[in-house]
């Protein structure tokens, strides 16, 4: 009789213990894997670089299955103790499974030029986390660099524009060291479809240029929201780009 305690004892313990190791396999399935992050462009055309006193363009896609709890920007100077910090952690990001992050960091006229090791970090709710890591360069404000005000995009600067037709484009641009080139960029947001339009000619040697130009849009551009880089280069080889948001091509 005492032995068929100890054997039914024996077979409780077996299946109790089986029990936690199924749970514990059900939890470890859901909490799945890690964010992945691709981080397409830091810096204008992922150029890993930042000037003082400016905006850096950073952009990415996000992949988090157990849903974005926060992301973490940090930029900090290397063999110094300068940092630039930026969280993320509203209804933009914050539960979504998919996002494309694209924004502007700011970079204080105070930080020191020379190389940083910028990190970003996505948390998801399962607290599980993907670190990137891009070392960059800022650079000191050029003075002299090619000044940019964009006047109107689109019609009456109604900020659309439409497959196979063209989009006005005005600015007033200053170069101290005379243009060299104009390239107008769209970008369709969330996607790698872009389009350059290179302008010279009558630009070329100018200090001081009216821009006004009607660029046409491809007639198999697809319809959605873009962003519009206008960089100017000058005969010295520095550049300045300004970046227009909300752009839609319907």
């Amino acid at each position: 009789m005492k032995k068929i305690i100890i054997s039914s004892a024996a077979v409780l313990l077996s299946v109790f213990s089986m029990v936690l190791t199924s749970c514990s396999d059900d939890k470890e399935d859901k909490v799945g894997n890690a964010p992945v992050v691709k981080l397409e462009e830091v810096g204008h055309k992922n150029s890993k670089e930042a000037v003082a006193g400016d905006d850096m363009h950073l952009e990415g896609n996000i992949f988090a299955e157990n849903l974005i709890q926060r992301i973490d920007v940090t930029i900090a100077q290397e063999g110094g103790s300068f940092v630039i910090s930026k969280s993320f952690t509203g209804d933009e990001f914050v539960g979504k499974k998919n996002a494309k992050f694209h924004k502007h960091i700011d970079i204080p006229a105070n930080a020191p030029v020379g190389r940083y090791t910028m990190t970003f970090i996505v948390k998801d709710k399962a607290n599980l986390s993907t670190t990137v890591k891009e070392t960059i360069t800022v650079k000191v404000k050029d003075n002299e660099a090619p000044k940019i005000k964009i006047q109107e995009v689109g019609h009456d600067n109604s900020m659309t524009a439409s497959p196979g037709k063209k989009m006005h484009i005005s600015a007033h641009i200053t170069a101290a060291n005379k243009i060299q080139k104009i390239v107008v960029e769209i970008h369709k947001e969330g996607t790698d479809y872009e389009k350059e339009f290179e302008f010279a000619g009558d630009y070329v040697g100018l200090t001081d240029a009216s821009f006004n130009e009607h660029p046409m849009i491809p007639a198999d551009a697809p319809k959605g929201e873009y962003h519009l880089h206008f960089t100017v280069k000058d005969a010295n080889g520095v550049s300045t780009t300004v970046e227009v948001e909300g752009l839609q091509v319907k």
